[in-house]
């Protein structure tokens, strides 16, 4: 990994400058905190931060790696951990350092993942990562997303060729700059299950076989409900879990217009979005329970994801709208005879190519489209499901924009008002949207990609070992 002090002590002038700019915990400015000015400043700081903590953690990958490098299991008694009393890098790193020894040991892996390494006749060869290693000490992702990326391609490893899991880890580092790490994890298993989709099916089954609900009386008379699923399952559930729940928004929302219209009081239901959840989870139970009647068709649709050959041919990993574990297309195809599922047959390079049934632009159908295409609110970072978005005009329906799917983006109700109250600007390259936001909020208006990290098929189709 190639960063220098010297790149460490530029970051750190420019860190010092920006909170030397802030005017952070100054009485005098009040309220006017608010004004222009003084939020660019304040949003310059946090960006500063933010660079400022990567560098820091480059360091201490860095350092992490040298120590665990020179406490290894073979040197026995002169391990450098052994010799300060402890057992193993990460626990003497998490005493120095006073973090879990959780986060020592992820630290302890990305380090020695992305090190130079010496062969045995002492020459120097690249690290085992060397792609995420130069993408670490440019700082265009973080730890605890690299430590994914490793994480599952050495889950891919035994099963692939050295090539197909380089060529794999250049296509996660060049996508995950932007993403959270929960997206960087969702992607690095879409990309692990495609090295490894002869263990698409033993995975299905270990599944399976770990499935277990479990009802726990709480102290206060509470229950607790642990209910361990397979991804098919957690898709069916959570599927029809998100419905209700967007529904219930929905009826508030328009609640709220209605009344403040009336007599100017708003609806005071504040449930938390767990609480929705749970009411949800119970009026599914009471239904199924009220219901009485066997065979009746299903309400819930799962949506899953997989390419034309695998539909022919029942090989390979499909993967469900909004569970990133990949299941096995013969479980797939498997599913279609119990549940509302709609399969989205993906082409070569991830566009779709058929939604299962043929419907006018921007009618549910249509919207399916949409949240395959974006999965789900497409705006940076927001994490809810196409059952709790709206579809946008790209080019707004008021400047003479048209109702067709190339014109459409889904976005969930606070980010749909946000991009009309806030003037963001929404621009598509190559099927990925890039939302260019406010000059108040960003004066150099930098695009900030969003929608759900696509990986092209014919990218991922590696050979094997």
């Amino acid at each position: 990994m190639r960063f220098s002090p010297e790149a460490f002590l530029e970051q750190a002038t420019t860190f010092a400058e920006a909170w030397a700019g802030a005017s952070l915990d100054d009485p005098e400015h009040g309220d006017d905190r608010v004004k222009s000015d003084d939020r660019e400043q304040l949003l310059g700081l946090v960006a500063a931060v933010g660079a400022m903590q990567r560098s820091i953690d480059v360091v201490r990958v860095q350092v992490a790696g040298e120590v665990a490098q020179r406490s290894a299991p073979h040197l026995g008694a002169e391990s450098m951990a052994r010799r300060a009393g402890h057992s193993r890098p990460s626990s003497l790193l998490a005493e120095l350092w006073q973090i879990s020894v959780t986060e020592a040991a992820r630290l302890c892996d990305v380090g020695i993942a992305t090190r130079d390494r010496r062969a045995v006749d002492g020459s120097t060869l690249p690290a085992r990562y060397p792609t995420l290693s130069d993408g670490l000490a440019a700082g265009l992702l973080g730890v605890e997303a690299a430590a994914t990326i490793v994480r599952e391609l050495e889950q891919a490893a035994p099963l692939c060729s050295t090539e197909a899991r380089l060529a794999s880890e250049r296509v996660l580092v060049e996508h995950a700059p932007g993403l959270s790490v929960r997206q960087v994890q969702g992607l690095a298993r879409q990309v692990r299950d495609r090295l490894d989709e002869d263990g698409a099916e033993p995975r299905d089954l270990i599944h399976r076989q770990r499935r277990s609900l479990t009802l726990i009386t709480q102290p206060d008379g509470m229950t607790r409900l642990l209910w361990i699923m397979s991804p098919e399952t957690a898709g069916l559930v959570r599927a029809g879990v998100d419905a209700l729940v967007a529904e219930q928004l929905r009826r508030k929302r328009d609640s709220d217009v209605a009344r403040l219209a009336a007599d100017g009081m708003a609806d005071l239901d504040d449930r938390t979005m767990p609480q929705r959840r749970s009411d949800a989870a119970e009026d599914l139970f009471t239904r199924a329970l009220g219901c009485g009647c066997e065979g009746s068709g299903p309400t819930t649709t799962m949506v899953v994801r997989m390419t034309l050959d695998q539909l022919i041919d029942g090989l390979g990993t499909a993967h469900i709208d909004g569970i990133d574990a990949g299941i096995s297309a013969t479980t797939a195809r498997m599913l279609a005879a119990d549940a509302n599922l709609i399969p989205v047959v993906l082409g070569a390079e991830g566009e779709v190519l058929d939604l299962g049934r043929t419907r006018r632009l921007f009618t549910p159908a249509q919207r399916q489209a949409l949240a395959e295409m974006y999965g789900g609110c497409a705006f940076p970072t927001c994490g809810h499901p196409p059952s709790y978005t709206e579809a946008h005009h790209l080019r707004w329906w008021s400047n003479g924009g048209t109702t067709d799917l190339a014109n459409g983006i889904p976005l969930c109700s606070f980010h749909h008002h946000h991009i009309h109250d806030d003037q963001w600007e929404i621009v598509v390259r190559n099927r990925v949207p890039y939302f260019v936001p406010p000059p108040w909020v960003d004066p150099d208006r930098a695009p900030r990609r969003g929608g759900k990290a696509v990986l092209a098929m014919s990218v991922l189709a590696m050979s094997g070992p």
